[in-house]
């Protein structure tokens, strides 16, 4: 399959689940609920942090299990909410937008600084890609910037610019902090603008998307592809295994009747 019948199949498959979430939106609210719990999940898998379920949905309730990590699920959470809203005003990408969503990632320190580029390269970090030299650091990042300024997508080309800006952007790694949480919410700022649903890096493909990084920026197109198809897959596999529970259901109260 070519990359362009691959980018049609993405589409083809995200409006079928579109016009299947508007048939059931009770079920849709439902699974969009679970996966955020994912998506927080699967966040912080990625940078070496795993969470137990109970750890996620007690934070969000505002009653801590583990104070260490209390803080990082909210804000988590908190740049989840900005990043639809962020979406939905159809903005671009630029450094403001990178700011904001930046100091709501790090908004349970006090002392955090956003967007502060970093001014070493670490010895002891998550990933292990080549990343830009300190001093390189503002002038790489003002010319990506300008890129996505200049090459903002249609929608049939969203999907690759997007796994393009993401690779350029964690070969930078410009972040002192929240570097990869904030290029994955760049990710999604993309897709919810041009109508996709939100990916997930799963935990379970956590060193195939290190191994990437290091890669050609095509590597980065295959496997956002695949993240994204089984994102929406496990959306219509959700609606689809509820109506049969439903229906079930429905069948065993007609036979007792």
């Amino acid at each position: 399959m070519s990359q362009r019948d691959i980018y049609k199949d993405i589409d083809d498959r995200t409006d079928e689940l579109r016009e299947l979430a508007s048939r059931h939106p009770d079920i849709w609210d439902d699974f969009v609920a679970k996966f955020e719990l994912s998506w927080i999940y699967h966040e912080n898998a990625l940078e070496g942090c795993v969470l137990a379920h109970a750890e996620i949905t007690s934070a969000l309730k505002g009653r801590p299990i583990s104070p260490e990590t209390y803080g990082p699920i909210r804000s988590l959470k908190l740049s989840m909410d900005q990043l639809r809203r962020e979406a939905l005003n159809g903005g671009k990408i630029d450094m403001a937008l990178t700011r904001r969503l930046h100091a709501v990632l790090g908004s349970s320190d006090p002392e955090f600084q956003p967007t502060r580029y970093r001014k070493d390269i670490p010895l002891h970090r998550a990933y292990f890609h080549d990343i830009a030299q300190p001093a390189a650091i503002p002038t790489r990042i003002a010319k990506l910037l300008d890129w996505a300024a200049e090459h903002d997508p249609d929608d049939d080309d969203a999907i690759r610019f997007a796994a393009h800006f993401h690779h350029e952007f964690m070969s930078i790694f410009p972040f002192a902090e929240h570097t990869g949480k904030t290029g994955r919410l760049l990710v999604n700022f993309i897709l919810l603008r041009h109508g996709y649903m939100p990916v997930l890096f799963h935990a379970t493909e956590r060193q195939r998307y290190y191994d990437t990084l290091r890669l050609q920026k095509k590597e980065m197109e295959l496997l956002l592809n695949d993240m994204m198809a089984n994102c929406i897959d496990n959306g219509t596999k959700f609606i689809e295994r509820e109506l049969e529970q439903r229906e079930k259901v429905r069948s065993l109260r007609l036979a007792r009747s």
